[in-house]
């Protein structure tokens, strides 16, 4: 069976629809849709991806999976077909009667509303007939027309009138009891404190100006006056006394005195003489006006505020009981009230009130939940009874039942009753207040103290009768000391505390008043209810204004729901009382003189009361301790418990001690809870209170965390200034501070704990210190040498907390009759400088000094100080007193005088930030500059060189240190001068020359430095005195040398008339070491220039026709002028001109026969330029173009600065390594320098010995970092460039220039095919060729400098790649030639391949290169019979030697390497 799509059976087709299908076209249908699906999916499945495949088939096998399980399940099902059937027309049968139901139901309904429209109404045919013959109804009952009619109106009838006249009629009737109400108001006098809110509806609205109640109120109808006498006639009063009647003052309309009254109290006793009597007789006697009124109470609500309270002041059996009470005394105060009109006064008797003790017991027993009848005198006695319709009836009985006749004294006429016997509305009134007050204090006030008591105040409060008897007494702080405001005037004027009780007692009773005065006050408040029935509030003792001293008066309005809180009451008075002890604090500390960089500020917030906020708890007053324009703590009293509670400032917190200020705090609070605790049972010292202890105990805590607050604030505020200054904190070993004072402890104290170590910018040490320390240590042989490094500390030492105390103390009374605006001058720490000495890595190994900065700098700190101390002085209105302007003039004057006293420390306070950090920046600027100072010492006594230092005494005074006398530099001073002389047209001077000075000393304060850092950065500078350099152009233009501009290397060196300035910087890396080089450098090349010039100008052969013969006129490269006929020493070639175009060029020249000539270009203040022009083409050459001339520069430079030179150094056997050889040769050439250059005619004739090289310094080696370096372009090889500088090093300048003639253009020729890249493009590998120096043999390399091993004409270089190898020696001729000499290896296989490949190439030599000639090979020496080969023949054989102008020197070059780099089958 297989169950209809889209939904369920019942919902698609009813029952009668139900059919069978054979189960076997179920299951061909299932196998048909598995069988289709399955295809569908098979041809599907191939297109997808593996993921896709797998959960189409899970699909396609869960769907068929439930479709085959549905089958089974309808197989199961089908055995039960005919059951199904049989139940199926069970169903149908039940479908036909249930449709016949509905069916008759509806028609059931279709009747029943036909039928509705067919009824007809059962009329009242009897009362038609009756109204239709008489024209009215008159069967309605006689006593409706008796009760409403009155006299001469007519009653309407119904229908009469409609609603807009009905509503227009009783509003009129409103109007007039809201007249009524009105009339009867103005003619009343109100109560005290009574007010009318409204009239309106015919209700008046009344209520106390206190908040004690508000009430309703109407008017009724009152009894007729024959009532009211029947009612309280005495006995014996004749009948007739009481038919008097008066003409009514005011007529107004009144309703019909016969009617019935509608107030209960109205209602007539049966029995009475005036209801028997007949409504026509009584109407006569009724008066009209507001008197025939009287005040009905409809409703009333006490403590409006608190009608929310929970649980209500009232409960309705209370609320319904006091009113029908209220009532009864209005009723009865309303006869009276009518009595006396009618003059029946004395009919009225009113009883005693109760004497004070009665009151007060009667007080100590009244409950809210029934006040008795007595609370309110009364003039009878009255009871209340139901009648039988439940109405309240208050029947008056006669003053005879009350009291007798003998009782009854006689009333005078002219007494007068009281207002709440003779007037309904006063007793209303004073019920209502007295009840009221009473419920706010015991209902209300009470319950939430007792609350209190076990709640938030728990422990702190005491509940108790007030002192009066009539109230609450609240005493608040138990256990706690309190000060009182005399307590605090006390510690104000200084004198000593009298408590009342003692100055009070008679002499014969002075125990109990010690006794008394031993213990603490404790704070209360008292609540008393008054007889309005407000409450008042009295503080014990008398609550004052901390500031002010006003009397503070505590309110509780019963008009605020807010205000008739107890935890709000207290808190005010709490609030007062926490200032008083605050303020005692205050003046505690201001006494004790700890406030001596900070002062106390009392902040008292307005109370609520004051501000208009009911709802706002009292914020509780706090005393600011301020320091640096900042609330250093703040000290204040948890109002609930006393407790005083102690906090940091947001700005103390917020700063990086906030951690460290936090703990000490917290030390100090459980102090203050300790303080507190003792102050009640610790001793009282004379003249003193627990209050006034407890203040001192606080206000020494409090000053003496201040002090060690203030001390941190100081340092904090003194690191924030040292970085702005650029200093920053370090600390300094202990242990090493501590070695340094043993050793000292005679002549300095040592520094106290609160010290602030600031650390001086730190110089990077000197790079060629630390290269001359490692060398200095190796030639020692591992002995340490210092590295002359120092750290500079800047010690700030703010002394002992204790020590600051005792001086504040003591400074007080002179701070008392200091001007306010006069600044404080002690604002600043002891300075000490330490300088220490250090590793390279800056590590502090040792103190060396701990002193105190000079008093000059102190005293312009201290004055910075003072100045910005002096501009902090401007008012500080935001921590003013606030005073009360009805303060008394005597006060006023005080608090503004302590007011100017903090004034002038919160200036003081305020400038001492200002003043730290401008006395800080003048004294880190010293600092800086003696830490530089001290540097230049340290290096300078870490080198082996004699100085002297001097103080220059001045404003200020200036430190400056005389180097040693460099006896090169007095060589140069000689010459100098002697040359000098000689322009002059003087005598050279007799005796010694006179020798330079130079001295070193730091910048000034406008000076900058070499890196531009000026005096800040460690700026010095070494001034040399000398003639030679003060008159080196003139010098120049002598020798006919052009003075050539500065260069990189000398910008820190300026030249001006008096000699030399040399300007350095220790933030740079300049050490003194540096400054010495620097001169000995200076010296040196200068003294190299004087030979050179003197040999060129005093050469033979530098004549005129021979050096235009042999030179062919040399063209200076870039200086636009050819000298083609050059004239050395002349003083017209030597003449100086602009540089530029048309400049002349330097005619100095050093001309060799046929080898070309060199020509000194120019020379500047750490160089000198020299140019060699190629000699002549030999015969056959002519076509060939000339090389262009050889520009060499010559410099001294300091290898320690450079550890390494490239490949242009001239630098040569080791550099800087220390050794001997060159640097040895310094040494030695030092002893004959002096007369070298005084004559040109010796030096040029001087071709032995040394002269160039000098040492500033005794010590040997001290100064062998100083090279001479040649730099060429075109680059000549770097072993000749080395050569050239030792021969320059060695005094040889003869050598060196005829070194140059003969190979400068040869040496350029091969220099350019040893290159790398040559040797590339020739197909060597690199490390194929590698130069073995000019030496020729090693006894040749072990000769000294200066001789033939160091001779620039020979290089030696050697080839070898895969199995050939060979020796390259080059040596250079006159004429630009060279020897080219191949020396091929003489073992292993090279020997051996040396005969197959060095032929060929010799042969394409010879063939291929025009200048190439070849030299014949010596003949063996014979050899005797039996004699093995020698292998010097067999090398002698194997050599190969030929002549090479420097023309073809590359070309040939090139084919030896191509040779050596090509294989065996290039060869063949």
């Amino acid at each position: 069976m297989q169950a209809p799509r889209g939904g369920s059976i019942e919902a698609q087709t009813p029952l009668t629809g139900l059919q069978l299908v054979p189960f076997r076209d179920v299951l061909s249908n299932v196998v048909q849709d598995a069988h289709t699906g399955l295809t569908q999916l098979a041809g599907r499945l191939p297109g997808l991806s593996d993921e896709e495949r797998k959960r189409q088939l899970l699909e396609y096998l869960q769907t068929t999976r439930q479709r085959l399980q549905r089958l089974h399940v309808c197989a199961q099902w089908a055995h039960k077909a005919k059951a199904v059937n049989t139940c199926r027309e069970v169903l149908k049968a039940a479908q036909d009667h249930g449709a016949a139901f509905v069916h008759t139901a509806d028609e059931l309904f279709r009747l029943h509303e036909e039928l509705r429209f067919s009824r007809a109404p059962l009329f009242d045919v009897s009362t038609a007939l009756h109204i239709s013959q008489t024209g009215t109804y008159r069967l309605l009952p006689r006593i409706i027309e008796d009760e409403l009619q009155q006299p001469g109106q007519r009653l309407e009838r119904p229908g009469e009138l409609d609603d807009a006249a009905r509503q227009r009629r009783r509003r009129e009737a409103l109007r007039r009891v809201d007249f009524l109400l009105r009339s009867k108001l103005l003619a009343t006098e109100l109560p005290a404190g009574m007010r009318v809110q409204r009239v309106r509806g015919g209700q008046a609205t009344v209520a106390a100006a206190g908040g004690q109640y508000t009430a309703r109120l109407t008017l009724v109808p009152a009894p007729r006056d024959d009532v009211t006498l029947a009612k309280y006639r005495p006995a014996g009063e004749p009948e007739e006394a009481a038919a008097a009647k008066e003409e009514p003052e005011v007529v107004q309309p009144a309703a019909d005195a016969d009617g019935p009254s509608t107030s209960a109290a109205a209602a007539q006793q049966p029995g009475t003489a005036a209801a028997a009597a007949a409504p026509g007789a009584l109407a006569g006697q009724q008066r009209e006006g507001p008197d025939c009124w009287r005040w009905q109470l409809l409703s009333f609500e006490l403590l409006p505020a608190a009608a929310r309270h929970d649980p209500p002041p009232l409960l309705p059996a209370q609320r319904d009981w006091l009113q029908q009470h209220v009532e009864q005394r209005m009723w009865v105060a309303a006869d009276v009230e009518q009595l006396e009109r009618l003059g029946k006064e004395s009919w009225v008797t009113v009883p005693e009130l109760p004497s004070a003790k009665e009151q007060q017991q009667q007080h100590g027993r009244a409950s809210v939940g029934g006040p008795s009848a007595s609370a309110v005198a009364t003039p009878s006695a009255s009871v209340a009874a139901a009648d039988k319709k439940g109405k309240q009836v208050v029947k008056a009985e006669p003053l005879e039942r009350q009291q007798g006749p003998d009782q009854q004294p006689p009333r005078d006429a002219q007494q007068q009753l009281p207002a709440f016997a003779a007037r309904p509305l006063a007793a209303m009134h004073g019920i209502l207040c007295q009840t009221a007050g009473r419920l706010a204090l015991f209902s209300l006030l009470l319950s939430d103290a007792r609350q209190l008591e076990g709640g938030s105040w728990k422990g702190g409060l005491k509940l108790s009768r007030a002192a009066a008897g009539k109230g609450l007494r609240l005493a608040y702080w138990q256990g706690m000391p309190c000060t009182s405001h005399a307590e605090l005037q006390c510690m104000r004027e200084g004198r000593p505390y009298q408590p009342e009780a003692q100055t009070a007692a008679a002499p014969g009773a002075p125990a109990d008043a010690a006794a008394q005065h031993q213990q603490a006050v404790t704070p209360a408040v008292e609540v008393v209810v008054q007889e309005d029935g407000s409450l008042t509030v009295e503080s014990c003792p008398q609550l004052r204004h901390a500031l002010s001293s006003q009397a503070v008066q505590l309110r509780l309005p019963l008009a605020s729901a807010a205000s008739l809180s107890a935890d709000q009451l207290l808190l005010e008075a709490a609030a007062y009382s926490a200032a008083l002890q605050l303020a005692a604090v205050q003046v505690a500390l201001q006494r004790s003189g700890r406030l001596s960089t900070a002062h106390a500020d009392l902040s008292i917030a307005s109370s609520s009361s004051d501000s208009g906020s009911e709802a706002a708890s009292p914020a509780a007053p706090q005393l600011h301790v301020w320091y640096g324009g900042s609330v250093q703590l703040s000290l204040s009293v948890q109002l609930r418990t006393g407790r005083l509670l102690l906090r940091a400032g947001p700005a103390l917190l917020e700063s990086d001690q906030g951690s460290d200020a936090a703990a000490l705090v917290a030390a100090v609070q459980q102090q203050l809870d300790q303080t507190q605790r003792d102050a009640l049972s610790m001793p009282l010292p004379p003249g003193s209170s627990r209050g006034m202890l407890a203040a001192r105990l606080a206000a020494d805590a409090l000053g003496r965390l201040s002090m060690q607050l203030s001390m941190r604030q100081r340092m904090e505020a003194a690191t924030a200034a040292a970085a702005a200054c650029g200093l920053r904190p370090a600390a300094l070993p202990q242990q090493l501070l501590s070695a340094f004072l043993r050793q000292a402890a005679a002549l300095m104290e040592p520094p106290s704990a609160n010290t602030l170590t600031l650390m001086l910018p730190a110089f990077p040490p000197p790079p060629d210190m630390q290269r001359w320390a490692g060398q200095q240590q190796q030639r020692r042989q591992g002995s340490a040498v210092g590295s002359g490094a120092i750290r500079c500390f800047l010690v700030l030492d703010f002394g002992e907390p204790a020590a600051a105390a005792g001086a504040a103390e003591n400074a007080a009374p002179m701070a008392a009759v200091q001007q306010p605006g006069s600044p404080s001058t002690d604002v600043l720490p002891c300075m000490l400088l330490a300088v220490c000495g250090c590793t390279a890595r800056g590590t502090v190994t040792r103190v060396l000094q701990l002193a105190e900065l000079p008093a000059h700098v102190l005293t312009d700190a201290r004055a910075a100080a003072a100045d910005a101390a002096a501009v902090g002085t401007a008012p500080a209105t935001s921590r003013k007193r606030r005073a009360s302007d009805a303060a008394e003039a005597a006060q006023e004057q005080r608090v503004a005088a302590e007011a100017a006293q903090e004034q002038r420390v919160a200036a003081e306070a305020a400038g001492d930030e200002a003043g730290l950090g401008l006395a800080l920046a003048s004294a880190a600027a010293w600092c800086r500059r003696q830490a530089s100072w001290e540097a230049l010492r340290s290096q300078l006594m870490m080198l082996p060189v004699q100085h002297a230092e001097e103080l220059l005494l001045g404003r200020p005074p200036r430190q400056i240190i005389r180097l040693p006398k460099a006896p090169v530099l007095a060589q140069l001073e000689g010459w100098a001068v002697a040359k000098l002389a000689v322009v002059a047209g003087e005598a050279p001077p007799a005796g010694p020359a006179p020798k330079p000075a130079a001295t070193m000393q730091l910048a000034g304060a406008g000076e900058a430095d070499s890196s531009g850092g000026g005096a800040s950065g460690g700026a010095w500078r070494v001034d040399l005195s000398s003639a030679y350099f003060a008159h080196l152009p003139e010098l120049l233009r002598q020798q006919g040398v052009r003075l050539a501009p500065s260069v990189a290397d000398a910008a820190h060196i300026a030249q001006h008339s008096a000699g030399l300035t040399l300007r350095y910087s220790l933030a740079a890396g300049h050490s003194v070491l540096t400054a010495i080089t620097d001169l000995v450098r200076l010296g040196m090349l200068h003294l190299c220039l004087t030979r050179m010039a003197g040999c060129m100008a005093a050469n033979p052969l530098a004549g005129a026709a021979k050096a235009a013969k042999s030179n062919g006129g040399i063209k200076a490269e870039g200086a636009g002028v050819a000298c083609d006929v050059p004239t050395n020493g002349g003083l017209a070639n030597g003449q100086l001109a602009p540089e530029g175009a048309g400049s002349p060029a330097s005619a100095l020249a050093w001309p060799l026969p046929g080898c070309g000539s060199v020509l000194l270009q120019e020379a500047g203040l750490t160089h000198l330029s020299l140019l060699v022009s190629p000699p002549p083409l030999p015969d056959g050459l002519q076509h060939l173009e000339q090389p262009p001339p050889l520009r060499l520069t010559v410099s001294w430079d300091d290898t320690l600065a450079s550890s390494s030179r490239g490949s242009s150094s001239g630098r040569g056997d080791g550099g800087s390594d220390g050794g001997d050889g060159p640097a040895a040769g310094l040494q030695r050439g030092s002893s004959n320098a002096e007369g070298a250059p005084s004559a040109p005619a010796v030096a040029a004739g001087s071709t032995t010995g040394g002269g160039g090289g000098a040492s500033c310094s005794s010590g040997g080696g001290s100064l062998r970092h100083i090279r001479c370096r040649v730099v060429s372009k075109p680059a000549l090889p770097e072993p000749v460039l080395a050569a050239l500088a030792q021969q320059l090093e060695a005094g040889r300048v003869d050598l060196f220039l005829d070194s140059l003639c003969l190979a400068g253009h040869a040496g350029a020729a091969a220099a350019r095919q040893l290159t790398p890249e040559a040797q590339r493009a020739a197909g060597l590998l690199p490390g194929a060729l590698r130069l073995l120096g000019t030496t020729a043999s090693a006894a040749a390399a072990a000769a000294p400098a200066g001789g033939a091993g160091s001779s620039a004409l020979r290089l030696r270089a050697q080839l070898q790649q895969g199995g050939r190898a060979t020796g390259l020696h080059l040596a250079f001729h006159a004429g630009g030639y060279a020897l080219l000499q191949l020396a091929p290896m003489q073992h292993g296989s090279a020997a051996a391949a040396a005969s197959i490949w060095l032929p060929p190439l010799w042969d394409r030599l010879a063939k291929g290169v025009p200048t190439f000639s070849p030299v014949e090979a010596l003949p063996p020496a014979a050899q005797q019979p039996g004699e093995p080969p020698r292998p010097q023949q067999h090398a002698a054989q194997q050599l190969r030697q030929a002549w090479v102008h420097h023309s073809g020197l590359q070309e040939a070059l090139a084919q030896v390497m191509r040779a050596v780099a090509a294989t065996a089958a290039e060869a063949h």
